[in-house]
């Protein structure tokens, strides 16, 4: 048996701030939503294959990465 989704909770969690919910998203949406809202307004690593965030995370050398990727 298939569990309904209860959208009314996904918009307020943190992840989905300030999306605006049709009601008939799918779970794999509602994933990708998530993933896609996570990274914004987040400075990022500037290494090609990494997508860390630079908050408290920043080389002392170079502070465009990440700590593993200086």
């Amino acid at each position: 048996m298939k569990e309904k989704i209860n959208y009314k909770q996904v918009e307020r969690l943190e992840t989905f701030n300030g999306v605006k919910l049709k009601g008939n998203e799918t779970f794999d949406e509602l994933l990708q939503i998530e993933k896609e809202n996570y990274h914004k307004g987040r400075t990022i690593c500037k290494a090609k294959n990494c997508d860390e965030p630079l908050y408290k995370n920043q080389s002392p050398s170079d502070k465009r990465y990440c700590l593993s990727c200086a």
